[in-house]
């Protein structure tokens, strides 16, 4: 088994300075394949990719777009995390740090105390040899026992007991969904999926899969049962019986006044297919299929991709994270399934749906509710949300469909006055074909030769922009701008005489109007 971030954080050196996990949850999984001290996010050709950097945040400031290019760069680097044990205790850079940190799925760590990084290089390598053989009922123990796991969300708990365990856990709820899961193979997936709920009832002690013996342990949160913890006892029977026992407990406690986390978690894990879909493809139809069976999503005909897209910056309304977490919530009042999913990198503005509609004929009904939550949750902030067509495989409407999903919002958001709906892509009307020429060398020149200087003038290019949609009456373009007739004649004179631009000839209207369009949907 390879040494992760999660598992090196339980070293006993790392323990005593007191590790807070600040970003990147998921990828403390990911492999550590090697270590390197840096105070400089520019890493081109010292490492190979997979190292975990040792910092003493030298380079940090109180700001935390600072922070965040610095994130990002070792981030970019190949890096799969950084580990920071700051010289001196400066609160404003740690609080910079956590700020931009937060949103990141990079892992970040921040060492409470401070720790030599000799000693850490040596836990690295202690770690590695032992990596192998630190797993059982006794690992599990220790871990539970630690600091690190007091830290811990509920899911990142079940995800390091299940790594340390080194067999199959599952937590379902009381009705017998799965919730999350971890070590199952394709047949188990599987079978598991088959079994009757009676096998796995609240009373039952146990049950057979695949040849194997389970035992499940009771969650209680709040003093009410609220699901089970279940695993096959391969060896050690009163040991794992233990550790089920133990990790119920601190799972109850963690879910303690915040019951839902258990439903988020299933979304996560439901989100993580769908991510797979776009990202893996090695994933094949029928094992992304079992797999979201696994947690209750089945029986649907057709397949509906959309995304809500909200542009940084300050009209852009609340932190991403905050509002997927909402929607999970408030899509839990919907007649069918919905996976939502935060976009990446160049997607970042945008948050991925995929509604699984049982029957023909039910999708704009959905939709039509779906659009209320979505504005209900976003408010008067400036977004849009894209639909796109039908689909009939998870891998098309993963990565087609939420593409197109993702255009259509885009050029909903460049429209000047965008309707209180949600948006297809016929709806966008030339705005969906000109969206190819965005990012193209051709586009750009075309803006160039058509704009020029009227780019720098801002209030002059709104002024073309309300000339174009009041479609050059002088009378509704004075009511929209709230300005007088001389000043809107002067203003056309000066575009006349400084920019050589007719107003009244169609082929320059149009030109414009396309020139403009592709200019807002470059900054949309």
């Amino acid at each position: 088994m390879p040494l992760t971030i999660r598992r090196l954080l339980h070293s006993p050196t790392l323990h005593r300075s007191r590790p807070h996990i600040l970003s990147g949850g998921p990828r403390l999984d990911d492999p550590v394949r090697g270590i390197h001290i840096a105070e400089s996010a520019d890493l081109a050709g010292l490492i190979e990719g997979g190292e975990l950097i040792l910092c003493s945040g030298l380079a940090l400031t109180d700001s935390v777009e600072h922070s965040s290019s610095f994130l990002a760069d070792l981030r970019r680097s190949g890096a799969c995390g950084v580990v920071f044990s700051f010289l001196s205790d400066d609160t404003v850079a740690k609080s910079a740090l956590r700020a931009a940190a937060a949103p990141m799925d990079f892992p970040v760590i921040l060492l409470d105390d401070r720790a030599r990084f000799i000693e850490i290089i040596g836990a690295y390598n202690e770690s590695s040899r032992s990596a192998s053989a630190a797993t059982g009922p006794v690992a599990v123990a220790e871990f539970l026992s630690s600091p690190v796991a007091e830290q811990l969300s509920a899911v990142d708990l079940l995800l390091t007991a299940a790594e340390l365990l080194n067999t199959p856990l599952v937590l379902e709820d009381e009705l017998s969904v799965v919730l999350f899961q971890r070590g199952l193979g394709i047949e188990q997936m599987y079978q598991y999926s088959e079994l009757s709920r009676r096998a796995r009832g609240p009373e039952a002690g146990g049950f057979e899969l695949a040849g194997e013996q389970w035992v499940q342990n009771p969650v209680f949160v709040d003093g009410r049962r609220a699901g089970r913890l279940l695993c096959p006892l391969r060896r050690e029977p009163a040991g794992f019986a233990v550790v089920l026992d133990q990790l119920s407990r601190i799972l109850g406690g963690k879910l303690a006044g915040n019951p839902e986390q258990l439903q988020l978690l299933r979304q996560e894990l439901l989100a993580d297919v769908i991510g797979e879909m776009r990202s893996n493809q090695n994933l094949t139809e029928k094992v992304a299929a079992l797999r979201l069976r696994l947690f209750g999503v089945d029986g649907y005909s057709e397949l509906v991709p959309a995304v809500l897209c909200i542009p940084e910056g300050p009209a852009g309304g609340s932190d991403p994270a905050s509002l997927v977490r909402r929607l999970r919530g408030a899509f839990g009042k919907l007649p069918v399934p919905v996976i939502v999913r935060r976009g990446a990198d160049q997607e970042s503005d945008a948050i991925g749906m995929m509604f699984f509609v049982p029957g023909s004929g039910q999708a704009e009904a959905v939709l039509r509710k779906a659009y209320q939550l979505v504005a209900a949750e976003c408010g008067p902030s400036r977004w849009s949300m894209g639909v796109a067509d039908s689909c009939g495989t998870l891998k098309q409407a993963s990565v087609e469909g939420l593409q197109d999903a993702y255009r259509v919002a885009r050029g909903a958001l460049s429209t000047a006055t965008r309707q209180p709906r949600y948006y297809r892509a016929h709806d966008l009307g030339f705005r969906w074909i000109l969206q190819s020429l965005v990012a193209a060398p051709e586009g750009a020149a075309f803006v160039q030769d058509q704009l020029g200087q009227l780019a720098q003038e801002p209030e002059l290019l709104e002024f073309v922009e309300a000339y174009l949609e009041s479609t050059g009456n002088i009378a509704e373009l004075s009511r929209m701008i709230h300005l007088s007739r001389p000043s809107i004649y002067a203003r056309i004179r000066r575009l006349q005489e400084g920019f050589g631009l007719d107003m009244e000839n169609a082929d320059t209207r149009t030109s414009l109007h396309l020139a403009l369009t592709l200019y807002r949907l470059a900054g949309a």
